[in-house]
């Protein structure tokens, strides 16, 4: 059963930017010292779509670059339990059927669009997002000869939430939608990751016990290496367990082919050890070739194999005042 339609304001949300590493999320959380760290992070999240549900908030963008960490788990286990069945859109929709969803879901409704990523970059799809969000009232328009039944516009009286992996850049109409929403990223270390893999393996699994489903966590962690670990591994390999045992097979071997097919965790420090060493080599070339900006560049490019336009990016930020 949906919420019933809420007052809106004309005030515009607040741009709230969550980042884990600088929030005290036990104070958020109630201070449930038994929570790990990623649970303490979906909490937080939770309260974020509870704003949403109860209409304190018009709209909400949640994202986090690493895939199976509980963001659309969160969104779809928090709206029902405030009385909130949502409108999903989660595959490709027309800007035509993203005006008729917002039509249909107009008064006290919750769209949530769950890894449509490629609206983000159409100028018709936004253009429709930033009436939906902000205005006194919400007015939204659309000219076509295909609306059929639909009228050429009306007032946006619903909430939206968003999910998606990243936060696009270089794209102010996007920046337009961004900023009439809430803002919550989910992100997670591999070893938060695992911890709460043991958290839920805890409990066990249908005909697994604790131990088993433990030994297959510390299996997990152990031939991860630098594989991107989701918690979306965890149930399918306690299937997979199950259902060795019942061939009288080594669950081992499955477990470990999946862990192969997982994609490489972002070396960071690596990526960052690179970019110091680009900018050491700029200082050595302004020492060899104090008079000449293009000696500069040709001895950076032969040091770091990098091109003439990424000397120049990197000059622009570091040239000798």
């Amino acid at each position: 059963m949906s919420q019933p339609a809420t007052e809106t304001t004309a005030m515009p949300t607040t741009l709230t930017l969550i980042n884990p590493s600088e929030v005290d999320t036990a104070q958020v959380v109630a201070g449930d010292t038994t929570l790990t760290a990623l649970e303490e992070r979906q909490n937080l999240l939770a309260h974020h779509v509870r704003l949403v549900a109860r209409g304190m908030s018009v709209g909400l963008f949640v994202f986090g670059s690493q895939g199976g960490l509980g963001k659309s788990r969160t969104v779809l286990r928090t709206l029902p339990d405030e009385g909130v069945s949502p409108d999903l859109v989660n595959s490709h929709i027309t800007p035509l059927a993203l005006y008729a969803t917002l039509y249909h879901n107009r008064n006290g409704r919750v769209v949530f669009f769950d890894d449509v990523d490629s609206i983000f970059g159409s100028m018709s799809h936004l253009g429709l997002l930033r009436s939906a969000l902000w205005g006194a009232p919400r007015v939204v328009t659309y000219g076509s000869s295909q609306l059929d039944d639909l009228p050429g516009s009306f007032i946006f009286e619903s909430q939206i939430i968003f999910c998606g992996n990243v936060i696009p850049k270089r794209n102010d109409a996007f920046k337009a939608v961004l900023s009439r929403c809430d803002i919550s990223q989910l992100d997670a270390t591999q070893e938060e990751v695992v911890e709460l893999m043991r958290s839920i393996a805890s409990a066990g699994y249908e005909t697994l016990t604790t131990d088993d489903c433990l030994k297959v966590v510390d299996f997990i962690e152990q031939n991860g290496d630098d594989r991107a670990i989701s918690l979306r591994l965890l149930e399918p390999s306690f299937r997979k367990v199950i259902y060795a045992r019942s061939e009288g097979l080594d669950w081992r071997p499955l477990v470990m082919t999946q862990l192969k097919t997982l994609g490489r965790k972002e070396d960071t420090s690596r990526r960052l050890d690179a970019k110091a060493q680009e900018i050491r080599t700029l200082h050595q070339a302004f020492e060899r070739h104090p008079d000449s900006v293009a000696q500069q560049q040709v001895f950076w490019s032969w040091v770091t194999g990098k091109s003439r336009a990424s000397f120049f990016r990197l000059l622009a930020k570091h040239r000798p005042k």
